[in-house]
This record gives C-alpha cells, sequence and structure tokens, in this order.
C-alpha cells in the first residue's frame, strides 16, 4: 500500500505518482515476476562449472578411499631353470619354481588409512556445499542489484514525468506572464535533470542485466522480470545463529580434515612396525635320482635399520595440529564475519523505518504542501524546486537503504552457513 495517499493535483489521464511511493504503488494488474531469486539460484546451482569441479574433486577422493581400505596384491614369482634337464639328460628349460608371497598389514594401518580417506569425502561434500553457499551469495547480489536498478528507473521515470509537470505548468504561466522567463528555464532545467537521471538509471539496468543474464546463462535477447525490491524481514537472534554456526559448510569441512588428518598419525604410528610378508613356494629338485617337489614357507620382515618412521609420525601430528589450528581460524573469523552481518543488517533495517517515517512521507507531504502554495502564489519557485530535490534526494536514499539492507542479508546467509535452497544437483551432468 502507498507511504501517503495520492497528491490531489495528480491528473485523472496522467495519474504520476509522488517519487517517495512510486515502487510501493504498483498496479494490482503487473503480471508475476518470472525469475525470483529461488528459481535463479536454483538455474545457477544447475549450470555452474564451479559444482562441476567440486563433484570432481569428492569422486577422486572417493576413489582414493575406495584403494585405502583395500589390502596389497599378493606377488606371484616364477623361477626358470635348465638344472632338471641337465640332470636327466633331456635338456632344456623347465619351471624349477612358482611362489606367492602376500603382504600382511598389522596394527589397523589399512583401518586408519580407510578412516582418513572417509574423511577427506565428507570434507569435499561440505566444500561442495560451500561451493554452492558462494554462488548462491553472488546470484543474490546480482538479484538485488537487478530489483535496485529496477526501481532506479522507476523512480526516475516517475520523477521525470512530474517534473514535465512542473515545466508546463510553467511555461503556461510563462505565456500568461505571472511567471519570469529565468523562473521557466529553472523548471525545464529541473526536468531536463530527471531526463538524464532516467537515461542514467536504463544504463545502470542494463549492466545489472548483463550480469544477471552472464550468470544464469540466459539468452541476452530475452525478456526477463523480477519482483519489486522490498524491505527484508528482521532476522534471527545472534545468539540463535551462533548456536547453529557448527553447521557451515566450511566448519564441518575443516572438522572432517582435522579427523582425517588424526586418523593419519594412527596409521603412521601404526606403520612403523616392520612389514611383514608370507611367501609360499613350491619347488622341483632332482633328489636320489628321480623329479621331486618340495614345499616352502617363508616370513619377510623388513629390517628397519635406516629409518624407524619416526619422522612421518612427526609429519603427520604436525599436519594434524596445523588442520586444527586452521579450523579455529575459521572458527573465529566466521563468528566475526556473523556479528558484523547481524549487526549491519539489523542497522539497516532500522534505518529503513527512520528514513521511512522521518524523511520519506515528510518529503511527500512537503512537496504536496509546496505545490499548492506555489499554484496559489503563496511560495516562490525556489521553494517548489527545493522541496522537490528534496524529495528525489529522500526516494532515492530510500532505494539504496533497501538494496544496502538486502546486501546485508545476504552476506548474513553466507556468514550463517543457510542456504535459500537445500536442494542442487549432487551427481555428475
Amino acid at each position: 500500500m502507498p507511504l501517503t495517499p495520492h497528491p490531489r493535483w495528480v491528473r485523472p489521464t496522467h495519474r504520476p505518482l509522488l517519487v517517495g511511493s512510486l515502487f510501493l504503488l504498483l498496479p494490482m494488474t503487473l503480471p508475476a515476476a518470472d525469475w525470483t531469486l529461488e528459481r535463479s539460484v536454483e538455474r545457477v546451482l544447475s549450470i555452474a562449472p564451479e559444482l562441476d569441479a567440486a563433484r570432481a574433486e569428492r569422486n577422486r577422493r572417493a576413489g582414493l578411499a575406495d584403494e585405502a581400505g583395500r589390502w596389497p596384491n599378493p606377488t606371484l614369482e616364477l623361477g626358470f631353470s635348465d638344472e632338471l634337464g641337465i640332470e636327466d639328460g633331456s635338456g632344456g628349460w623347465s619351471v624349477k619354481e612358482y611362489a606367492i608371497s602376500q603382504a600382511l598389514p598389522i596394527d589397523g594401518r589399512i583401518g586408519y588409512r580407510a578412516n582418513a580417506a572417509g574423511k577427506r569425502i565428507a570434507a569435499a561434500e561440505a566444500e561442495q556445499r560451500q561451493h554452492a553457499l558462494t554462488l548462491e551469495h553472488r546470484v543474490a547480489q546480482a538479484f538485488y542489484r537487478l530489483q535496485w536498478a529496477e526501481a532506479r528507473i522507476e523512480q526516475a521515470r516517475q520523477q521525470q514525468e512530474w517534473t514535465q509537470r512542473f515545466a508546463t505548468i510553467g511555461d503556461r504561466r510563462a505565456q500568461a506572464g505571472d511567471l519570469s522567463e529565468r523562473e521557466r528555464l529553472r523548471l525545464n532545467l529541473l526536468n531536463a535533470e530527471a531526463r538524464a537521471e532516467l537515461d542514467e538509471a536504463k544504463q545502470g539496468r542494463k549492466a545489472a542485466l548483463a550480469t544477471f543474464q552472464g550468470l544464469l546463462g540466459i539468452d541476452t535477447q530475452a525478456s526477463l522480470s523480477v519482483p519489486k525490491l522490498e524491505r527484508p524481514p528482521t532476522p534471527p537472534r545472534l545468539t540463535t545463529l551462533r548456536q547453529q554456526l557448527d553447521r557451515h559448510p566450511l566448519l564441518q569441512s575443516a572438522a572432517q580434515e582435522v579427523a582425517a588428518a588424526q586418523a593419519e598419525v594412527k596409521q603412521a604410528r601404526a606403520e612403523r612396525l616392520p612389514d611383514l610378508a608370507v611367501r609360499l613356494a613350491r619347488e622341483r629338485a632332482y633328489i636320489n635320482g628321480r623329479d621331486e617337489t618340495t614345499n616352502h614357507v617363508g616370513i619377510q620382515v623388513e629390517l628397519p635399520l635406516w629409518s624407524q618412521g619416526r619422522g612421518r609420525v612427526d609429519a603427520k601430528q604436525s599436519q594434524a595440529i596445523r588442520e586444527d589450528a586452521e579450523r579455529q581460524v575459521t572458527m573465529r573469523d566466521l563468528g566475526i564475519r556473523l556479528e558484523r552481518s547481524h549487526t549491519r543488517l539489523t542497522g539497516a533495517l532500522e534505518h529503513i523505518d527512520k528514513h521511512r517515517s522521518a524523511v520519506l512521507v515528510p518529503a511527500d507531504q512537503v512537496l504536496e504542501q509546496t505545490r499548492r502554495g506555489f499554484e496559489q502564489g503563496e511560495l516562490s519557485l525556489t521553494e517548489l524546486i527545493d522541496a522537490a530535490q528534496a524529495n528525489i534526494r529522500a526516494t532515492r536514499r530510500y532505494i539504496d537503504l533497501l538494496l544496502e539492507a538486502r546486501e546485508h542479508e545476504s552476506d548474513l546467509r553466507l556468514a550463517a552457513g543457510q542456504m535459500l535452497t537445500t536442494e542442487y544437483p549432487e551427481q555428475d551432468r
């Protein structure tokens, strides 16, 4: 609904609106906007190459995890010799020995390795959600900027309409001899400035539209519309958002990386034990003039003479310490960003409400009263122009405040790790 009633001086044939009320007085017959913020986000998440890269990284880690949980393959050995041919006089070469060796992972090293790989997968999935959250933030910024550009055009168009009306009145009064040429030129100058503002607003919309279409992959020749720019709702309390901060994808990814690093420390400790392998072999030999087959069982153990694996353990422990420190840094920075964004948004909302009641509505009223006084010859042209320019500044500032609040709202969602939609393509396209 409008902030103020229609001015009584508005003609039914023209019905221009006061600038302060222009974006609140839309005709009821307008079609619904074809691009909402939610639909825009879903569109970008369905085509973004950033998510393709994130999925590929997740699948890469899944492949490594599949191998991490498997035993090493056995080794087959075949030994060829001419010994038997010499012994029986037949000559030639034959298989003298064949053996199979199998490494035996001990002390749970495979389990630790598989656990670490699984944590890396979980971290990659959280990173994928963070990519989606970042894309949503980028789309929201472009969406709000396009809404702002549309509101600026509407404001400039309404401004140009009533300045044109002022200029027409000035021309008539100048012809009647009750308005000087200088005053008539000032009214025409005000109208020319309004036309320039409208041209500038149209250029701004072209730039905002190009960014929006580029992100969504929309044909530049296709027409589109977005809802009008409005005041965002009041956000949840800061304490509530802080309690939910551990669900942030960045923190979830960092926590999984810490868990993976700790599992790799256990793996490195287990690998300090010497490698053990079992060897089973069958050998053909000439015994007492007969071709006989003998069986052998052997155990292979690495001798840790030069390396006991302490360096690997120290390296993994340092990596785990680093990962945990980075997690704490992420938590600290997210907390700062969360509080900053929340403070800015609540402050912007208060500013919007105060500006509307203390500046925007009075500016409409002052302009209406000044117009009536000017038509009745009680007020000067200077007072009319001052009132008109004050109204323009008030409305333009209100639109800017709406954009500022929406951008802070988007920043708050990013800092809190909250997405508009929880559904986005998980599989490769």
